[in-house]
């Protein structure tokens, strides 16, 4: 029959002019855009059992995108040539989105051996804007490294986030409840069993071993489910499989705030150590209000990210109403009157949270942070309308009901006791305020 021996020549050329490779994003998962440009110049040499090539490859204004994860890097230049069964990448650049988007450069090689292909990558991230999306913003330094051979594929690294912002989603992802049984279906199956399944299923070539120590940096911001504040830290980033990775290190939270039951805490300690699993860190929380004197009152949360357990903290430690009573009035309760109805709806309000419920206030819905009706006063009726716009700093819009101007009032805390308001509108005055405890 028909044989081919390995002892055959090889002699042949090959040149390709593509305009545009966009089409290969057919290729591509759902959602990512390819762009560019490849121009190829090859010559075939040696036998078929020792191929021989030369030549080479380049590719220009290369971008790729993703809307759905963020991502958008252009500005791409690929700088390849062939020596042999060896190809070697003397630059590969990509840029980031904007004038300051940053750039990753990485060159390597790689070959093909008897024992199979075999590669090495080495790449340095400056400053790379890596995700623009508005809920999940990060910027990005460092090196990474990754080889290739028989045993499989390692990675490591360093990177320090530069900056990112991170909005966190209000509600989880909806889960079917614990009651609902899908006929048919096979049994559940356990992270473990599902990860030993799959490295099962690779080959040796295509085993993981990553580790990357990720440094979070001094601009790390968090916001959403009540908090807002800034992480920093370092995490180890190691595992055998990209979407099953695994986490050990601590992040601890840098003057950040904490909302609970119409107050804004302030984050005494916040840490979140990981163990393992990137989903699943234990907590240690604890949320102060600010500017109390004779009472330490706050919210302070334990357990896991998948089961926290929540509860009131005093310091010294007294009955959970009395708690509440400090944390929403700032004072001891009362038997009766507004500041009882007051702490009676906050109590609501928790009960509603734990059941599931945890509707936002009115004031809450317009980015308010107080929005108030006041039957008497030495005006008459008058609505208050309040906002805090930082840690030390309250302004709040007074208008009567009976007067045709309202009253723009400024509070400043100096210190915990020393309180600078200044009121401008329908009355004008700066005044200072001093608050001292007695019995």
């Amino acid at each position: 029959g028909w044989q081919w021996p390995d002892s055959a020549p090889l002699a042949g050329s090959l040149r390709a002019q593509l305009p545009r490779i966009g089409v290969w994003s057919l290729l591509a998962p759902p959602g990512w855009r390819l762009r560019g440009s490849l121009a190829s110049q090859v010559t075939f040499g040696g036998t078929k059992g020792d191929p021989q090539l030369t030549g080479t490859l380049a590719a220009d204004d290369v971008a790729l995108r993703s809307v759905v994860d963020g991502i958008e890097l252009q500005g791409g230049r690929l700088r390849t040539h062939l020596s042999g069964r060896r190809v070697v990448i003397d630059e590969f650049l990509l840029r980031g989105p904007g004038p300051s988007g940053g750039t990753v450069v990485a060159t390597g090689e790689g070959s093909l051996t008897s024992a199979g292909p075999q590669a090495h990558l080495s790449a340095e991230i400056n400053r790379l804007r890596a995700s623009i999306r508005s809920d999940r913003q990060l910027t990005a330094s460092g090196t990474l490294a990754a080889r290739l051979d028989a045993s499989g594929t390692t990675v490591n690294g360093n990177v320090k986030v530069d900056q990112a912002f991170v909005v966190l989603p209000d509600q989880s992802t909806p889960k079917l409840g614990d009651d609902v049984v899908v006929r048919g279906a096979a049994g559940p199956v356990t992270r473990t069993q599902a990860r030993a399944a799959e490295q099962a299923r690779k080959p040796a070539s295509q085993k993981l071993n990553l580790s990357v120590n990720v440094d979070l940096g001094n601009d790390f911001h968090v916001k959403g489910m009540g908090i807002d504040t800034h992480l920093r830290g370092t995490v180890a980033l190691s595992g055998q499989s990209v979407t099953q990775p695994r986490l050990v290190g601590v992040i601890r939270a840098a003057n950040g705030e904490y909302q609970a039951y119409g107050q804004r805490l302030d984050i005494e300690r916040g840490v979140i150590r990981f163990t393992g699993a990137v989903d699943n860190p234990s907590l240690d929380i604890l949320a102060i209000r600010p500017n109390l004197f004779q009472q330490r009152v706050g919210v302070q949360v334990t357990g896991s990210a998948l089961t926290p357990f929540v509860r009131l903290y005093a310091d010294p430690d007294m009955p959970d109403a009395e708690k509440l009573s400090w944390l929403v009035t700032g004072r001891a309760s009362a038997g009766n009157g507004a500041e009882a109805a007051l702490v009676q709806q906050a109590a609501l309000a928790v009960l509603a949270g734990r059941a599931g419920g945890g509707k936002r206030s009115m004031a809450a819905s317009l980015g308010l942070d107080e929005l108030s009706f006041r039957r008497e006063g030495p005006e008459g009726p008058a609505v208050t309308l309040g906002k805090r716009i930082g840690r030390n700093f309250y302004a709040a819009y007074e208008r009567s009901l009976s007067g045709a101007l309202g009253t723009l009032y400024i509070f400043y805390d100096l210190t915990q006791r020393i309180t600078m308001r200044a009121a401008t509108g329908e009355r004008t005055a700066v005044d200072l305020i001093f608050t001292f405890p007695f019995d």
